[in-house]
């Protein structure tokens, strides 16, 4: 399979090398392309720089990792998925994944995280999408990147035999594999959390996380999250609301 990696930490992320390393480990063709600056909270936004009507990319030199498979592209997360889809950074991709991100994602505040831009971006031109982050905690000094990255990995194996595309969100507790308690199907929570960054005036961009309400059950993402377990969620990026009425208005 074509594999795009991409994340909205920026292309220095250790997350973003260790899921690339991944799906490379699985024998895939991988591509990296992720942004040369942290776009946190950038949500599906198409914004970049362009000098002489292109996009600005830089190629990056990985240990290991061929020429020209690397690239820190000065563009968002959502911007680089659809710049691959359209194959930008050569051939179109099978499936995109997105991550792995300093900080959970979850609840319908994702609506404003550029990790699920990118999967979002992604999935509505027709490719399968991935969005995988570690919550973090405030506190947490060795981060478990090792863990999330296997549960991308079965995550990704399921993905590449599904019936149908699908955009899936996962979150994984920041815990050693061994104390790991499982993967469980969680709802989406009422608010949720998603990382942003602020822009001091001084210039220095400070990593935000913003927590909106808590979890609104035992089956919900952040309470999933609480008790040990990695959570899944298939999410359905735009869809119509056919029940709304609009005779009253329509000529």
């Amino acid at each position: 399979m074509r594999v795009l990696i991409t994340n909205d930490d920026g292309i220095d992320s250790p997350g973003l090398r260790a899921l690339a390393d991944m799906a490379r480990g699985q024998g895939h063709d991988v591509a990296v392309a992720a942004p040369c600056w942290d776009s946190s909270g950038s949500s599906s936004s198409v914004t970049g720089v362009s000098k002489v009507g292109d996009v600005v990319t830089e190629p990056r030199r990985w240990t290991g990792w061929p020429d020209g498979s690397v690239r820190a592209v000065d563009a968002t997360p959502a911007l680089i998925a659809l710049m691959a889809v359209r194959e930008r950074f050569g051939a179109a991709p099978d499936i995109v994944l997105s991550g792995i991100n300093r900080g959970a994602n979850t609840g319908r505040a994702i609506l404003h995280s550029g990790t699920v831009g990118a999967a979002f971006t992604a999935f509505q031109h027709g490719c399968p999408a991935l969005a995988v982050s570690l919550a973090v905690r405030e506190d947490s000094t060795d981060l478990h990147w090792a863990t999330a990255a296997d549960v991308a990995c079965r995550l990704f194996k399921w993905m590449s035999d599904a019936p149908r595309p699908a955009v899936v969100n996962c979150n994984v507790p920041d815990l050693p594999l061994d104390q790991l308690k499982g993967i469980r199907q969680g709802r989406l929570d009422l608010l949720g959390t998603f990382q942003t960054s602020m822009t001091e005036q001084t210039g220095r961009s400070v990593p935000t996380t913003v927590t909106e309400g808590e979890s609104a059950g035992e089956d919900t993402e952040g309470a999933l999250l609480e008790r040990g377990f990695a959570c899944v969620t298939a999410l359905i990026p735009v869809v119509e609301d056919a029940a709304v009425d609009f005779a009253a208005v329509l000529e």
